[in-house]
């Protein structure tokens, strides 16, 4: 047996456990698979809002994808400025693609159709010439997932607006998503595979891919990562492996939470409740981490180490974007309070806008 083919079986068994259980897998084999977006974009375009954006020539088409390591210790918690500054750099045409595209994608959410076209544009200079494709290093795999993720994001966002392709084949960008999904996912299979945040945001990114591409397989493999990361929630709702992160183990322990909520609502989606997994082990980290916001220190004792994000302290994008889609469905003052502080919520990885995807669905 190959090991697409073992990774096909397990995944098959591994919905195959959903029946019968607490859990609502109402989305039977062969039926499409749905955005969770299509209600918010439509509710944009509706509002008449408009975000003029220039349409440049796409950018040329990256292959290799090779960053730069920048930490000096096994717990992956001390950065060096200069190495880190490297791997910006050598890592900028990626990024700069990426938030093109999904600037671009959202002002066609809310009206600009020249923008959305553009958008298509640039979907597939790359698409046609297999961008993604090349050799990638450790650092290099990293954002090629998250690069991945944002992408599939921006093209269900896209879709759902109703912005018509102009080459006719939105379905040649959906394929190349789905193939740089099985470039990424050789790297978490085996028993030796990473089982941290970048699982989850390898899971959000391949599950993205495979609903763009309307691929099962991708999507139940995508989904399969998000039970590896609630397994290890622990009773008192935080995750071991981002604990042993020292010093940054409250900031990798929010990181780590944004896409497996985005994982959930990928699920939501399609009928398969990932809130609810594990009795709902989401909603304890959560509740562990709302107020280690206002309270960053309550991590140190755990952690071993003072934490590196100060108590009142602005939080990164990367640590409170989860909030907008978790709050969508559990309410709190308290996360109302954080939104009135941080909106807009942006972010390439996550598909770009994602305050405007969470308000809209919200009218």
């Amino acid at each position: 047996m190959t090991r697409r083919s073992a990774a096909l079986v397990a995944g098959a068994l591994f919905l195959a456990a959903f029946a019968g259980s607490s859990w609502q897998n109402a989305d039977a084999q062969g039926t499409v698979l749905r955005s969770p977006f299509v209600v918010a974009v439509q509710s944009a375009r509706r509002t008449g809002l408009t975000r003029v954006v220039a349409c440049k020539t796409p950018t040329a088409p990256v292959h290799d994808v090779e960053g730069v390591s920048y930490y000096t210790d096994a717990q992956h918690s001390v950065a060096d400025p200069t190495k880190r500054a490297q791997n910006v750099a050598q890592l900028k045409p990626i990024r700069d693609y990426l938030a093109t595209v999904t600037r671009l994608v959202d002002a066609a959410v809310v009206g600009d159709d020249a923008a959305g076209t553009c958008a298509w544009t640039w979907f597939h200079a790359w698409a046609q010439a297999n961008a993604l494709d090349g050799t990638v290093n450790r650092q290099g795999a990293y954002e090629r997932e998250w690069t991945l993720g944002g992408l599939a994001l921006s093209f269900l966002k896209l879709r759902d607006s109703g912005v018509a392709d102009p080459a006719g084949s939105p379905a040649v960008v959906a394929s190349w998503l789905a193939a740089v999904a099985r470039r990424v996912e050789p790297a978490y299979e085996g028993p030796k595979a990473n089982a941290n945040n970048h699982a989850y945001w390898t899971g959000l990114a391949v599950a993205a891919a495979g609903v763009a591409a309307d691929d099962r397989a991708l999507f139940d493999w995508g989904v399969a990562k998000y039970k590896i990361g609630v397994d290890q929630i622990t009773p008192d709702g935080t995750l071991p492996l981002e604990m042993a992160r020292g010093e940054r183990a409250l900031h990798y322990h929010f990181y780590a939470l944004t896409p497996l909520v985005m994982l959930a609502e990928l699920g939501r989606a399609n009928g398969v409740d990932l809130y609810g997994m594990d009795g709902g082990a989401l909603h304890r980290l959560v509740r562990r981490l709302i107020p280690a916001v206002a309270d960053p220190q309550s991590f140190a004792k755990p952690a071993g180490a003072v934490q590196d994000i100060a108590a009142g302290g602005r939080l990164s994008v990367d640590e409170i974007e989860w909030i907008e889609p978790y709050a969508a469905h559990f309410p709190s003052p308290a996360l109302d309070a954080l939104l009135a502080r941080y909106r807009p919520l942006t972010d390439p990885r996550l598909g770009g806008d994602v305050t405007m995807l969470y308000t809209q669905r919200a009218r």
